[in-house]
Parts: structure tokens; sequence; C-alpha cells
């Protein structure tokens, strides 16, 4: 089976399947927020008694605590959280604009103070991919540029081009990465908004 198999169409609407190492996703579908590597009071087993299909994690977070390189060590998020199916990681683009004063946006990236400790951080479309890499999530989100909203004008442009170079940036760096896992890891863009 081909990574999305469109199955049915209705005007502008579709129907579609993802196929990744860790099984099938439906499209659309419902996915929770696992921000730290778990759905807060669900467990694996309950998510999968009501057909959870995928959950989403967030590398900002995961990067911070435990860190991806624990994670990477321990198996990936699979291994790590016990969620069996396809996992989604955002790369950190909401976090990066929801904390806004611990941060300063610049050159090809981001500069930030960690909101737990206060330690100093750089993000840039080439370390996002290294860190969802690491983490071994079957879909991995391409860092973006988060505007508010309401927006000006001449903001909302800014961000919008600074979110297709770092599409760019993370399109290269994850083509240019060896396989760390048995499976394949798939890029997705994001457009916030």
């Amino acid at each position: 089976m081909p990574f999305f198999d469109l199955v049915k169409t209705d005007g502008s609407a579709r129907r579609g399947r993802l196929a990744t190492g860790h099984g099938e996703i439906e499209t659309p579908c419902f996915m929770p927020v696992g921000t730290q590597g778990t759905v807060k009071g669900i467990s694996p087993v309950e998510l999968e008694s009501i057909e959870t299909q995928i959950i989403l994690c967030n590398a900002y977070h995961l990067y911070l605590r435990p860190g991806h390189d624990l994670i990477r060590q321990a198996g990936g998020l699979h291994a790590f959280t016990g969620w069996p199916g396809p996992i989604l990681t955002d790369s950190g683009g909401y976090q990066v604009f929801s904390l806004a004063d611990l941060r300063e946006i610049e050159g090809g990236g981001v500069t930030f103070r960690s909101h737990v400790d206060g330690s100093l951080h750089r993000f840039t479309p080439e370390r996002v991919m290294e860190i969802e890499a690491a983490l071994g999530a079957d879909l991995v989100m391409a860092f973006d540029d988060c505007t508010r909203y309401p927006v000006e004008r001449e903001e909302a442009r800014r961000a919008c081009r600074r979110t297709r170079a770092w599409a760019e940036g993370c399109k290269a760096a994850f083509e240019s990465m060896d396989a760390r896992w048995p499976y394949r890891q798939y890029l997705f863009g994001i457009s916030q908004g």
C-alpha cells in the first residue's frame, strides 16, 4: 500500500488512509494529545480500546524533559511510552509562539529560555529535525513560525516567509539524515491559523 491512499471524495472533502510502520491511520481522525509522551489520565491500553489511531507528542517539551537522547536510548517514543500505534511529533513552533517572553527569533532559528529551569537553548530547522528523528515518531512536523491572532498583514507575511524557509531547511536536513529506526519516518509541513 502506498503511504497515502485516497479512499473517497465528496466535493472538496476527502477520506484517506496513511500507512506507517506502526499501523494505518484513517483520515480524517481524532488525534489525542500526549504532549510529554502520555495522554493524561488515559493508559495506552485504554486508548487502544477506544480505537485511537495515533497520538500527538511535542518535541519541544520532550526535548526539555526528559530529553530526546534519553528517549532515543530507551528505544524511541513507542518503547518509552508503551504506545504501539503511530505517533506524530509537533516541532515546537507553537510553544515558541506561546512562550514569547522567553524567546527571540533571529536568523535561521529561535533562541529561548526553558520555562522549566531558565536554561538557554537554540532551535533551528536542522536541530528540530535532529530532535524529532531521535524521538522516533512516525510523522514529524516541520518547524514553523506561529503568529498570534489577530495579526497585522506584514507580520503574517514575515511569518509565512520564515515558515517556508524553515520548512525548506527541515526538508533538506530530514532528507540528509541516516535512517535511525527500522521503519520510515515522514515529514509534514504545517501552516498555523
